[in-house]
Parts: structure tokens; C-alpha cells; sequence
């Protein structure tokens, strides 16, 4: 399994995360978790099934932009008390 963070800054409401999810999810992702306030997502995938590149298109197919990416799940920020929406 892939772990993947990727910074999305148009990431701002409910409409956001239910956009990407879908996509990541027709996409082949198994796990999506979408934290607004930081403006991160993060997903977990078989690389065997589905690609970085694909993973990145998709969240851009929803229409946002992929500011950047680490490796592992960097969700939140200094500060930032309020829970993520996790969508397994």
C-alpha cells in the first residue's frame, strides 16, 4: 500500500471533499481523507492497481490544483485542532 499527502489549496468545504473523493475513489484509491483547514489530501492505494500520476489526475479531474506531495499521511498543522473528514 502507497501513502500519499498531497497539498490541494483550493480544498475549502464539503463540496471539496465529496468532489475528490469521488474521483480518487473511481480512480482506484482505497482510502481518502480530505482535511480542509490544512488544505491536505491524503490517500492510500495498491500501486499494482493504480499509478501516482493517476491518483494526482483525479484530484485535478474533480478541479483542484496539486500544489505538492510527501510520502505517509501529513494531515493537519501547528495548532489546527479540528478533525479531518475520513472517507474509507
Amino acid at each position: 500500500m502507497t501513502e500519499l499527502t498531497f497539498e490541494v489549496p483550493g480544498v475549502s468545504c464539503n463540496h471539496c471533499i465529496n468532489a475528490i473523493t469521488q474521483e480518487t475513489r473511481s480512480a482506484g484509491v482505497s482510502e481518502v481523507e480530505v482535511d480542509v483547514n490544512s488544505k491536505r489530501v491524503y490517500v492510500a492505494f495498491d500501486p499494482a492497481k493504480v499509478s501516482e500520476q493517476q491518483v494526482k489526475e483525479a484530484i485535478e479531474e474533480a478541479g483542484y490544483d496539486v500544489a505538492g506531495q510527501q510520502a505517509g499521511k501529513a494531515l493537519g498543522g501547528p495548532g489546527i485542532s479540528k478533525p479531518s473528514l475520513k472517507f474509507i
